[in-house]
């Protein structure tokens, strides 16, 4: 119906423009305004702005969040428009999979990896390590995951790995059919959980953040690990979407005190914007670590803000003293700005390119890690902070033997990570 209504509107505004050959261009305007805005603004700020071709006359009439996406160039990651729908999420993080089993190699299934607290996720009763089968009637798939990502009241059906009491293989077991109410707006958890493990000739202190939040310090964490004697580090980026830039200098400065006052990354513009140019450096810190080693837990997930504290520690620490873990990253290099209309929706486009500390723009084929690590091998996924939780426990283990355990099989070749993206938060 609304593509309808569009296509009546488009119809009567070239009638209207045709009428006597009398000049209808306040009408074309008040008609199209919403993406005449969308273009000034792209023309002012986006980082390909002065080189944006003004659209066909018509283009205008186009919904205004495909108007804007038809703005934006090709291997721009970062831009995106929300509005009072896209800005909604159920709060689950999740993983798509093909059977692990090997039962049904052709049917998907979600792994639940994180529940944001206070989602309606986690009021349904969505636990990590769970396995779901279905959102609403369909089967999940990997081309229809985001009806698990925002909409409006659904059902999902979960089922759980047993052991099959003949000969001792794993079977599937239907288990239940959960109630979840309509996705909200979400203020992501940064830090999820802090805890220190004793290990032989080892004190390691272990992050978990989700999001790097000027206003949740992780300060207090940092003076805990210092009174403790922590000697090594993980700082866990799996979910990691992003955040405020100083607040990932922060936490570089102060396991990296010894570059006080040299730079963590800088933000370039384009020529148009090129008084815009931002540098961040790293400062002193009230609670600083000297970790012997540093390991930072990453998957694709792990973007922008994330990308770049991981790149500045690996530059000044050296890849003696830090070791990635997990999967590459996004290959997230733009910082977006976040731009109110009048219109009861927001553009958040790309404004800069995030450069690390020697310069060179963050790739946009990600951080590689040293070790290939998916959390997803093997039948169970454990909860965070268990030390026998995949990733957690290889970086233990390196700790320990200066090398990773020997990997499951291949269970899950064409897994891949979905990350709910909270798009209402925009990296400042």
């Amino acid at each position: 119906m609304k593509q309808l209504n569009r296509l009546f509107t488009l119809l009567v505004a070239m009638l209207i423009f045709a009428a006597c050959g009398e000049d209808r261009t306040y009408e074309y305007y008040k008609l199209t305004e919403e993406n005449q805005w969308i273009f000034s603004r792209m023309q002012e700020s986006y980082l390909w702005g002065d080189t944006i071709e003004q659209p066909a006359r018509n283009k205008f009439f186009a919904k205004s969040s495909d108007f804007f996406y038809s703005l934006v160039q090709r291997g721009d990651k970062a831009s995106h428009f929300t509005d009072s729908a896209t800005i909604t999420s159920y709060g689950l993080t999740f993983g798509i999979v093909r059977d692990p089993l090997g039962i049904k190699p052709g049917k998907s299934y979600a792994a639940v990896l994180f529940v944001e607290k206070g989602s309606p996720a986690e009021a349904a009763g969505l636990k990590r390590g769970m396995w779901l089968t279905s959102v609403g009637n369909r089967n999940i798939t990997t081309n229809n995951y985001g009806y698990l990502v925002r909409g409006e009241a659904t059902t999902v059906c979960t089922a759980r790995i047993l052991p099959d009491t003949i000969d001792g293989a794993f079977i599937w077991s239907a288990d239940d059919t959960l109630n979840i109410s309509k996705a909200v707006s979400l203020d992501p958890s940064a830090l999820i959980l802090d805890s220190i493990y004793n290990i032989p000739d080892h004190k390691v202190g272990y992050i978990i953040c989700n999001r790097f939040d000027e206003s949740k310090s992780l300060a207090p964490t940092l003076a805990h690990f210092a009174s403790e004697g922590v000697t090594d580090l993980i700082i866990d980026l799996r979910y990691c979407s992003g955040g405020a830039l100083q607040a990932a200098a922060s936490l570089a400065s102060a396991i990296a005190p010894e570059a006080t006052g040299d730079t963590f990354c800088s933000l370039i513009y384009n020529s148009r914007n090129s008084d815009k140019e931002t540098h961040y450096t790293l400062s002193a810190q009230p609670a600083t670590l000297n970790p012997w080693h540093t390991y930072i837990i990453t998957t694709s997930a792990t973007r922008g803000t994330a990308e770049a504290f991981a790149a500045a520690v690996r530059y000044y620490l050296g890849d003696d003293r830090v070791t990635l873990i997990g999967q590459s990253t996004a290959g997230d290099n733009l910082h977006t700005q976040s731009i109110e209309s009048p219109y009861n929706f927001t553009i958040n486009p790309a404004v800069a390119a995030i450069c690390t500390p020697d310069g060179n723009i963050l790739s946009p084929d990600g951080l590689r890690v040293d070790y290939q690590v998916n959390e997803l091998q093997g039948n169970k996924i454990l909860e965070l902070g268990n030390t026998n939780e995949t990733m957690l426990y290889s970086a233990l283990y390196h700790i320990l033997h200066g090398i990773i355990p020997d990997e499951s099989p291949e269970l899950y070749a064409a897994s891949n990570i979905f990350q709910t993206r909270y798009k209402s938060i925009v990296t400042e």
